[in-house]
Formats: structure tokens, sequence, C-alpha cells
């Protein structure tokens, strides 16, 4: 297993990793900037997953989204980008042999966007095409996801969820994308990770002539902060009837611990066996037991100052009562019962085999530092040999006392998406009774939007 990440802070404060491993044939470059849809101005919901998108749609020397594809892919590589709640990531993955071609391609791409106005136009009929595949023909907003993330980081929940509305689309000009670009795609906001089959020494030469040359800039200031844990004096739910979803989706999310909590190890844990695979409590018991739905699983999400413990179900709508009602069941007895040593040992065995396997994917190993340093710094950064000894110092009592903590519905939020009728919704209120969560209007444009 490695143990080791070399790193190196540029004159102008970018943060420069590298995880070296001959043994492997690839060479990956990820790049983070601390920017996503929690950053963005209300008014401008989907800025930053629009400026991810445009990113990759032309550069001074690759000048349209086709020539920055074919440069790498030539390679036998790939390129890719996401956007999150709190950064934007873009990968550049090639066989090794070719690293010093794909550096010089990831510095241009990135230092050298064109955000040409015709990109801009096409980008938001795209895009507008994703917004719509989680909207129904009334306009509502039915991506549990989306809607869960806006009502984290918010504190409300809107139609706009996280990735905006064609409304909204219409307000990114060349102006406003770039400016966003300019606010945070600065060094002292982002991580460049490498990881595969290079010399460290060698790469960072390039990495000095190329993303050494950007100005400094200022300091980014911190995202929104979520409202706590104990915000809501009772549990929250969301009942969103459509006929745009074949069935109904439902989701209990719990608040959990930031990334950086010492509680978060104890929690991961405790997802783990609650729904985190095929042989998990939730599964076990309200798939393979009752057969009442087909997927049934239990996410943790971690951010850099908060989290979520969410147990997610897609269910038809005649199974949709007894389904919650089974799950809730689970959840209420591991919070009231706790876990066995033999759970527990079946989890640090998965951790110890995860870590192992997660070391072979440059990609993964990439993502595992990069993410760590952006997010939390470098004095919280854990490599993958301190990771599991972490997992292995974990107790019962540990698991017991954060999952009593994290398990309880009495700060719970509960949404209900899908084409269900007054009945269930009668029978899901008594089972959970919870305030229902009134939807915010999307936010007029200020002037100059």
């Amino acid at each position: 297993m490695l143990g080791e990440c070399k790193r190196h802070v540029l004159s102008n404060g970018l943060r420069v990793l590298g995880v070296e491993n001959s043994g492997l044939h690839s060479f990956v470059c990820s790049v983070y900037a601390r920017v996503g849809s929690r950053f963005d101005p209300s008014e401008l919901t989907g800025l930053s997953h629009f400026l991810e998108h445009m990113m990759l749609q032309g550069s001074e020397n690759f000048p349209t989204s086709a020539a920055i594809m074919r440069s790498i892919e030539e390679l036998g590589g790939l390129v890719d980008a996401g956007t999150y709640p709190e950064y934007i990531n873009v990968v550049f993955g090639v066989h090794r042999k070719h690293w010093p071609r794909a550096l010089e391609i990831a510095g241009d791409v990135l230092l050298h966007p064109l955000f040409s106005k015709d990109e801009i136009e096409q980008e938001k009929r795209i895009i507008a095409q994703e917004i719509s595949q989680h909207r129904d023909r009334a306009g509502q907003n039915i991506s549990v996801s989306e809607l869960s993330h806006a009502l984290l980081f918010s504190g409300e929940v809107s139609e706009a969820g996280t990735c905006g509305s064609r409304a909204i689309l219409e307000r990114f000009d060349r102006p406003t994308v770039e400016g966003h670009y300019r606010k945070f795609f600065v060094p002292r906001n982002m991580v460049v990770c490498f990881a595969g089959a290079f010399e460290f020494s060698e790469v960072l030469c390039r990495v000095e002539r190329s993303f050494g040359a950007m100005e400094a800039g200022s300091q980014v200031p911190q995202g929104p902060v979520p409202p706590p844990a104990g915000a809501n004096s009772r549990a929250r739910a969301l009942y969103r009837t459509t006929e745009a979803l074949p069935l109904v989706e439902v989701m209990l999310s719990h608040r959990a611990y930031p990334l950086g909590d010492e509680r978060f190890d104890g929690v991961r844990a405790v997802s783990h066996v609650l729904g985190g695979g095929l042989s998990s409590r939730l599964f076990t018991r309200v798939r393979e037991e009752l057969g009442l739905v087909y997927d049934v699983e239990s996410h943790l999400q971690g951010y850099s100052d908060t989290g979520t413990l969410d147990v997610f179900l897609t269910v038809s709508v005649e199974n949709l009562v007894r389904a919650v009602e089974a799950a809730l069941e689970v959840v209420r007895q591991t919070r009231a019962e706790g876990f066995s040593a033999e759970e527990l040992e079946r989890y640090k065995e998965a951790a110890r085999c995860g870590m192992d396997m997660l070391c072979d994917d440059a990609s993964h190993l990439a993502d595992w530092f990069g993410r760590q340093e952006l997010l939390l710094g470098a004095d919280h950064v854990l490599t993958p040999r301190q990771y599991v000894r972490r997992q292995e110092a974990l107790s019962v009592d540990v698991l017991n006392a954060v999952g009593h903590e994290t398990l309880s519905e009495e700060h719970a939020t509960f949404f209900v998406i899908g084409p269900f009728g007054e009945a269930e919704r009668d029978a899901l209120q008594r089972l959970l009774p919870a305030e229902e969560i009134k939807v915010a209007q999307e936010p007029p444009a200020r002037a100059g939007t």
C-alpha cells in the first residue's frame, strides 16, 4: 500500500501533490478549484456547473471541445470534469509515456479558456436539456439529490436546485462566466495532484513553467455556512407528486459530521453496515427478505464543514408505504440496539481491501489526496495507510455512539418524489410525522446580471 504523497507549494500559492507508483502504466493530472454549487449566488444558481462545462469548450491552442478531446484521446487517454457542492475537478489521464504532452494540454485548457460567445450560447442549450431531465412538465424539480443539497447548504428548497433553470441560464454571458472563473481559479484556491508512473521532480519543473505563471490572486472567501444540525425543531418533509417518474424516490437524510471530524470514521462504518452493500442490514431486510424494492442503500456525504447520512430507496407506489415502514424499522432498530463485533470486523476488512485496490488506480489516488488537500488542508491529509489504521482503531462503542446520535429522526429530512397519491402521503405522514417544507420561489436577477 502506498503511504507517501509529495507536496510542494509554488511561489504563487498553488499546491502541487505527487503520488508516484512506478508499477502503473497510467499518469493522471487532477486539478481542483474550490468552487461549486454552494458558492453560487442564488440568482445565478448553476453558474459553477456551467463554468465546468465551459472549461472544456476551447482554449488558445485547442479552440474547440473536439480539439481538446482529440488531443488527449489520440494519446490513449481521457479528459473529464465534474462539479460538486464544494469544488470543480478537471482530470487528464494518459499512458505514462505521454505525461509531458498531457501537461501541455492541461495547462492550456485550464489557464487559457476562450469562453467564446458562440460556445456559451450552445452550452446553454445543452445544459437546458440536462436540467430538463430533472424537471416535470409543471416545472417542478424532481431530483432528490439537487433538492437535498440545496436544502443542506442554503436552509431552503428552491426549484433551481443546484443546476439552475432555463431562466437563470439566460443570465449567463461571457463577462459573468469569465468573472466566476477569474475569482475562483486562482492558485491559492487550487490544488494540482499527479498520480501514477512519473518522477515528481521532473513533473514539478514543467508545472512551475506553466501553472507557476498564474497570478496569485486574492484569497477566496468561504461559501455560505450551512444551518446547524439542530436548527430545526422537528423533522421536515417534502412530498412532491409527479407522473414524470415511474417509481417513487425516497430519501431520509440525517445530519452527520464534516470530513475532518474525529467521528467521521465511525459514521462511515455505520453507513456501511446499515446500507453500504448487498449484505447490509437495509438491503437484506427490505429487498431480500421482504422483496419490496429493487434498490435500497445508504450513502455518507462528507463536506468540509458538514455531512449527511442518507437512506435512499426507489419503490413502486403499491409497495411504497410498506417499504418505507420496513426501512424505518431497520434504522430505528440499528439506533436502539447498536452493532456487533462481527459487523465491525467485516467493515474493517472491506476498508483494508478497498484501500489496497484504490492504490492500484491512478485516478482514485489523485482524487484521494487532492480532495483532502483542497477541503481540509495539508495538516489533515491522511495517507491510505493512516486511513486504514484509523478504521482498525474503531470500536463497537464508537459505532454505537455515533449511530445513536446520527440516526435520530428529530432533525432528519424526508423526501418523497414520484407518482403517489393522497392515501400514500397520509400513511407516510403517520409513519414519520414531520413539518412540511415550503419551496422557495426562484430569485429574480440582480441589476447587471
